[in-house]
């Protein structure tokens, strides 16, 4: 038998909150929902995700962020200056921090716990298409669903962005059905 046959399941890091970066709030996204952001790359959903965790809001509050992402986490925290943010990586490899694309239990629960523990927080789900690659897509909608499910009871967000190149026009429809959708302009505008 395998030593590797089982992998432990990642615990989920506490968020800290990051520091401000000396910038405004330039991204409203309603408390209770999740948003998909249709883009490629996924450049407007980091900028509103980093924003939205380096700032605060007109009360004065102070969010707390999760990233889940194909992207290597030391990649994401250089480009964005997240520092203390918690970054998951959607990787084959064993490792703190990794969570397999196959084991979308684990990176259900992961995600579950964070909203439970983070009334206000916001979640980055980045690499849609990759674990719909390592999955049926009805079983990762079922995943986005159940976090959905959690989102909407509570004062947190969702931030998913999607590649509509990589779907068809059907599963974007099931995919948005419950969801905000995003539309990113290409052109630079």
């Amino acid at each position: 038998m395998s030593l590797f046959l089982f992998k432990k399941k990642p615990s989920v890091r506490r968020s800290i909150k990051e520091n401000g970066l000396g910038v405004s709030r330039k991204y409203t996204l309603a408390p209770g929902k999740c948003y998909v952001f249709e883009e490629a790359p996924p450049s407007v959903s980091f900028d509103a995700f980093s924003n939205l965790i380096s700032t605060a809001d007109e009360k004065g509050n102070k969010t707390v962020g999760m990233a889940v992402t194909r992207q290597h986490p030391d990649l994401v925290r250089q480009k964005y200056g997240l520092e203390k943010t918690p970054i998951y990586w959607l990787a084959t490899r064993a490792g703190e921090g990794v969570i397999s694309p196959t084991n979308l239990g684990i990176l259900t629960q992961t995600m579950v716990k964070f909203v439970q523990g983070n009334e206000s927080g916001v979640i980055l789900l980045d690499g849609l298409e990759y674990l719909v690659s390592n999955n049926d897509f009805n079983k990762v909608l079922r995943a986005v669903d159940q976090v959905n499910d959690h989102i909407s009871q509570s004062g947190s967000r969702l931030i998913l962005p999607v590649d509509p190149r990589a779907f068809e026009p059907r599963e974007l429809a099931l995919l948005e059905r419950n969801m905000e959708r995003v539309a990113v302009s290409t052109t630079g505008e």
